[in-house]
């Protein structure tokens, strides 16, 4: 895929990208409603925070800067299992004010009797998804120094066995294409899979209010 053509399939897709990102102010209206709790602080932060991982999103995979997309990929896994934290936790009133008071979600037990550390969040989001372990390491490659940096920055020349090229600074190679609008479909996966627990909220704030 040349970047013409990437170009050409990334602004249909991001056309998909701002009706999500719609959606997601349009959920954070339900979900505060004629009425405000401590509880809606809580998701409609992490709605907003989706929403500027989102934008950034956009401007990274529009100049093709493929570490920054992985990390807020990362990211917004990070945010899709905080959210599902509230839903399973021990106590969601004591995890919002814990929340609130800045006391680490990894320190909070889960309704299981666990602490809601990355793996144990990951196992049990897991239930929902069963590929994202795997997009979870993946997508973690980038936000800490791997091999992966290793491969973007060195090519092996077409013909050649036993030389390769170092590219520092320059801009990646076209083959890295697929695997940008990749991460934008993984990306847009878990906003929908963190958007499946935010309705719910929006829900049950509605037939409160009703």
């Amino acid at each position: 895929m040349d970047n013409k053509e990437y170009e050409k399939i990334l602004n249909t897709r991001l056309h998909g990208v701002s009706l999500v990102r719609k959606e997601l102010v349009d959920i954070s209206k339900r979900i505060i409603g004629d009425s405000l709790y401590m509880e809606d602080l809580f998701f409609t932060s992490a709605i907003d925070r989706s929403i500027a991982l989102l934008d950034g999103l956009s401007s990274m995979l529009q100049s093709r800067n493929l570490t920054c997309a992985g990390i807020l990929l990362r990211s917004q896994l990070d945010n899709c299992m905080r959210v599902f934290a509230a839903f399973i936790a021990e106590n969601r009133k004591n995890f919002i004010k814990n929340f609130m008071e800045g006391k680490k979600i990894s320190q909070m037990k889960d309704n299981h009797g666990n602490k809601m550390t990355d793996v144990n969040l990951r196992k049990r989001l897991s239930e929902y998804d069963n590929q994202l372990d795997v997009v979870y390491q993946n997508s973690s490659g980038y936000v800490h120094l791997s091999n992966k940096a290793f491969f973007q920055s060195t090519t092996i020349p077409e013909g050649e066995k036993n030389a390769f090229e170092l590219k520092i600074g320059l801009p990646i190679k076209e083959k890295a294409n697929p695997i940008l609008l990749e991460c934008l479909d993984a990306f847009m996966h878990y906003v929908k899979l963190q958007n499946v627990f935010l309705n719910k909220v929006a829900i049950s704030k509605q037939t409160i209010e009703s």
